[in-house]
Parts: structure tokens; C-alpha cells; sequence
């Protein structure tokens, strides 16, 4: 990609103040390279909100089980057995979803600086990662889905899609790695 003639170079002072000033001190929010990494943070964002609307859902269900726990008494002073290990595997699940969560708000997003600029092309690069952050989106909805249903055994349908979800983690890292 080359880079676009910049308007203002050949400009006097007083035209570069005003250009700059209308197109916030060199930014330009109008280029696709710009709106393009916006894409990925809203993208990401997104996501995050999935996987806490995932993991509401599984605090919801935990907190159901406790419900039906029974009462202590002398015949089974200790009741629910069966419940408190399902609550654990519950919260390994829920700790695992915010673990990942944690990872996708944190992940670099390329800067807008002449570094990118020179090594790679944005206006190819870009659209690549916004690629990479729908495969994880895709895995989130997935995943907020089967936490949300009634599935018997939900800890375990939700094995497939937290794998799938760190691969697309590890897919979109491979795009920044280039």
C-alpha cells in the first residue's frame, strides 16, 4: 500500500493549523485503515460482553443448584454432595470463560504509526485481523448459546467451544505475528 499524499505538505502555517485542526492533529477517522482497527476494538468488545453474558448464565445455574441443596440434619449432616461438585465444575468453567475474556479485552491491535505503516499493508492487514476477531465472536455467540440452554450436561458442551475459542485466540495472534 502507499501511502497518500498528505494535503498538507505543502501548505502554509495558518492552512496546516486549520487542516489539522479539522482532521483532529493528522487523524483522519474517514480512512478505512482507521475504521478498520475501530472495527476490531468494537469486535473485541463484543465478544467480552458474549462471554459475560456466558458466564452470568453459569453463576445463574450455580446458583440454582445451591438452591436445591438440602438442609443439614442428623441423617445426612452433610447433603448435596453431588450439587457441590457440580458448583465446582460450574465455577472451573466459569473461571476458564474469564480467563479467556481477560485475554481478547487485552489483545495488542496494531497502532496507527509509521512503523505499521512501513512494514506492513494496513489496507490488507486490517480486514485480516477484523477476520480473525469474527471467528472469535463466532465461538462466543456459540458458547453464550450452550451456557444459556438447558443442556444436561452443560460443562461438557461447553468444552468444544472454549477449544475453539482459544484456537480462533491463537488464530487471530498468528495474523499479528504475520
Amino acid at each position: 500500500m502507499s501511502q497518500s499524499d498528505n494535503p498538507i505538505d505543502d501548505a502554509g502555517a495558518l492552512k496546516r493549523l486549520l487542516v489539522n485542526l479539522y482532521t483532529g492533529w493528522g487523524y483522519n477517522a474517514y480512512r478505512q485503515e482507521n475504521r478498520d482497527r475501530a472495527d476490531d476494538l468494537l469486535v473485541r468488545n463484543g465478544v467480552c460482553s458474549l462471554l459475560a453474558e456466558a458466564r452470568a448464565a453459569l453463576a445463574a445455574r450455580a446458583q440454582g443448584l445451591r438452591r436445591d441443596i438440602p438442609t443439614p440434619s442428623r441423617d445426612d449432616p452433610f447433603p448435596g454432595a453431588a450439587e457441590r461438585a457440580r458448583i465446582r465444575e460450574l465455577e472451573g468453567v466459569d473461571r476458564d470463560i474469564e480467563a479467556l475474556e481477560a485475554v481478547i479485552r487485552h489483545l495488542p491491535v496494531p497502532e496507527n504509526d509509521s512503523t505499521w505503516i512501513r512494514h506492513r499493508a494496513e489496507a490488507d492487514f486490517l480486514p485480516r485481523l477484523t477476520q480473525a476477531d469474527l471467528g472469535m465472536a463466532e465461538q462466543a455467540l456459540r458458547l453464550r448459546e450452550l451456557a444459556r440452554s438447558d443442556a444436561a450436561d452443560v460443562v461438557q458442551a461447553l468444552r468444544a467451544p472454549i477449544s475453539a475459542l482459544r484456537r480462533a485466540i491463537d488464530a487471530r495472534k498468528a495474523v499479528l505475528a504475520g
